[in-house]
């Protein structure tokens, strides 16, 4: 059997699945619940990244405030890792995500901890700004170095904190190459599933030139600093409906699933 290639571009896929959810979704968003506050608030802390020690930052990093940042210090298996993570209030997941299934999975009562498992599955419920993310494939442990929740860089063996410093301030113009297709944490976005959500700035939907890949960064700083004062977390928003059927079903989509 052959597959037939869809003739719409990503961008446009990704609208025609999203308006399969926005059929008769209400404007308003679900109400602040303490027993949601408290899933987020538990979710965040089983962030790998967050097992070690963490403090508030003492300046800024390339574009993000000192005040929207904690530094932590790790270990994982046998390597040690320093991250510079975004400072997301359990207040602040739990609207995002409240307010994404209110508009996109109507009628799903599941919804609220569906995704609360996605936060934890697609991104170990942490945004790392700069620095290492240490992850463990297939028994397999590795350094992975994100710049504003994207992964740029991965390199096997212990890295010394001071290459990790170094790495972490990592100018958005410097990243030359960008894993996994560009996807921002917390859920793995891609730029044309954000896109929909965003068209009035002008993602590209490709990550193949150094102004592309600089772009997308400077779209992801902007948007998620702002989201930190919104009840709509865009990012989240768009990855919901390039997945509606996927996460219907209770499971955490990857990128080709519907």
């Amino acid at each position: 059997m052959f597959a037939v290639k869809s003739p719409l571009s990503p961008l446009s896929r990704a609208m025609a699945a999203g308006a399969f959810l926005f059929l008769a979704a209400p404007a308003t968003a679900w109400s602040q619940t303490p027993e949601h506050v408290a899933e987020a608030r538990a979710a965040l802390e089983k962030a790998p990244v967050r097992s070690g020690t963490c403090a508030p930052a003492s300046e800024p990093l390339e574009g993000w405030p000192a005040d929207s940042l904690q530094r932590c210090e790790y270990k994982r298996a046998d390597l040690a890792g320093v991250a510079y993570v975004l400072d997301v209030k359990p207040e602040t997941m739990a609207k995002w995500i409240e307010t994404s299934c209110k508009t996109l999975m109507v009628g799903i009562d599941s919804c609220f901890e569906r995704m609360t498992k996605c936060l934890g599955e697609k991104s170990g419920a942490i945004f790392i700004v700069g620095g290492n993310g240490v992850s463990e494939r297939q028994g397999a442990v590795q350094n992975v170095f994100y710049r504003n929740g994207v992964a740029f860089a991965a390199k096997p063996g212990a890295a010394s904190i001071e290459e990790q410093e170094q790495l972490a301030r990592t100018p958005e113009a410097g990243v030359t190459t960008m894993l996994g297709g560009g996807g921002a944490s917390f859920w793995h976005t891609l730029p044309y599933q954000f896109a929909v959500k965003a068209q009035e700035l002008g993602v590209p939907a490709e990550m193949n030139t150094p102004d592309r890949r600089q772009r997308w960064l400077e779209v992801i700083r902007t948007e998620m600093l702002a989201a930190l004062s919104k009840p709509e977390n865009r990012f989240l928003s768009g990855w919901m409906a390039a997945h509606p059927i996927t996460l219907r079903t209770g499971e955490c989509a990857d990128d080709r699933d519907p």
